[in-house]
């Protein structure tokens, strides 16, 4: 049970750190004016790729991970569970930030990037679902060790 419990930590926190060293550096590296529309907060195809795949990549990492430290499956639906929930609420949250409308000037700051920006419904609700789809699929495709079993052993 315990090492369940610490594949499902583990795992989410991993895959958190995915997300978020990718997106960092694609801000970063890309900055908005490559990553939205000229003048606009809609993202260029480019990012409508590639967000949704980084869900996905680390979905599938998370649960071949949360296989690998829990020593069998057991982890992946309860991982995919936590992904799909604290996605949702995520999103939720999200969503009662109002999507920014207008005109995005050019040369836009990173900081004012964050704070007025906001993802698309669409990738909102995609999220949690791709999310915790990919752990399952993931954790499917994982090889187990499974622990032996020690009863009868003298």
């Amino acid at each position: 049970m315990l090492r369940t419990i610490v594949a499902v930590v583990v795992s989410y926190i991993v895959m958190s750190i995915i997300i978020f060293a990718v997106f960092a550096a694609l801000m970063f590296g890309m900055g908005p004016d490559k990553l939205l529309e000229p003048g606009s907060w809609k993202g260029t195809t480019f990012l409508n790729i590639v967000a949704p795949s980084i869900t996905v990549i680390s979905g599938l990492f998370g649960g071949w991970l949360s296989v690998k430290i829990g020593a069998s499956r057991k982890p992946v639906v309860p991982l995919a569970v936590v992904v799909l929930l604290l996605g949702a609420v995520t999103a939720y949250f999200t969503m009662q930030k109002p999507a920014p409308t207008g005109e995005r000037p050019a040369g836009m700051a990173m900081e004012e990037f964050m704070e007025k920006g906001r993802e698309p419904t669409w990738l909102l609700i995609f999220n949690p679902i791709g999310g915790a789809a990919a752990v399952m699929i993931g954790g499917f495709l994982a090889k187990s060790k499974q622990l032996p079993d020690h009863k009868g052993v003298v």
